[in-house]
């Protein structure tokens, strides 16, 4: 019953480093990106960038350019903005990486010389997996929380408290995805190196097949096929409300790959 929480302390000291940095990183970019709002908010820019932008841009984005060139839009781009995507997706692929990676160095031999089941190796990647998102991810909403209380002057508005919390959640829901996806391929990998590059390449791979798919109509019937495409943090930001449909689906794909993780691990050959 506690093997699990004493292998998810083991591998939170391992990684404790990373985890601190990225959330003090990613809620001081909160922070910032509330000072960037209020410092163009102050000065009018936001109607002058507007006009600069040019007519392609413009039809591309639509309706969501002018209210991304708003005080809610540019302190809601950490959410969104495609390195700190990366760089959250590149975390719990890594924390999903765990099995794979302490069997090849042979952590995995030691561990179950105790009286423990495979299933405790698993249910520490899930339980990291589970918590390490939504630490970072709450993280960034205390800073844009912060940020607005403590930063913005008065008088500017910024984000609603359901507008981060909703973009906040699918975003969480969108990591857990690539975590679950981790854990299949790396239950059945013999080199976290290999399993790595599978999963990051499927995740490159929807990215830009979700960004082609929004401008090019042939491609749009296979969308579906993208995580990224249940992630859409645009649309909530130009009021639209959340879709607990893209949510749930998320939250089934990783239910998905952490079952099959679960099954794969306990039959493999260690």
């Amino acid at each position: 019953m506690w093997m699990p929480l004493i292998l998810t302390r083991h591998s939170v000291r391992r990684m404790r480093s990373l985890l601190l940095t990225m959330t003090v990183i990613l809620t001081g970019f909160q922070l910032l990106l509330a000072a960037l709002a209020d410092l163009l908010g102050n000065s009018s820019a936001f109607s002058k960038l507007a006009g600069m932008a040019p007519p392609a841009v413009r039809q591309l984005m639509g309706p969501s350019l002018v209210t991304m060139l708003s005080v809610s839009g540019v302190m809601a781009l950490g959410y969104f903005h495609t390195a700190i995507e990366a760089a959250l997706v590149a975390l719990v692929i890594m924390i999903g990486s765990e099995p794979v990676g302490e069997l090849e160095a042979g952590f995995t031999d030691l561990a179950l010389s105790r009286p423990m089941g495979r299933s405790a190796v698993m249910m520490r990647t899930l339980i990291l997996m589970l918590v390490c998102p939504t630490v970072v991810v709450g993280a960034m909403g205390l800073g844009t929380a912060a940020g607005e209380h403590w930063v913005l002057r008065e008088g500017l508005p910024g984000p609603e408290p359901r507008l981060v919390w909703s973009i906040a959640l699918n975003l969480w829901a969108l990591l857990i995805a690539w975590g679950g996806i981790m854990m299949a391929v790396a239950s059945v990998s013999r080199r976290r190196g290999g399993a790595i590059a599978v999963v990051a390449t499927a995740a490159l791979v929807a990215t830009l097949a979700d960004y082609l798919a929004r401008a090019w109509a042939p491609l749009q019937k296979f969308a579906w096929l993208s995580p990224f495409h249940y992630y859409s943090p645009l649309d909530l930001v130009t009021g639209a409300a959340l879709s607990w449909t893209h949510v749930l689906t998320l939250l089934g794909i990783a239910a998905t790959g952490v079952a099959a993780a679960f099954v794969l691990f306990a039959r493999r050959d260690l």
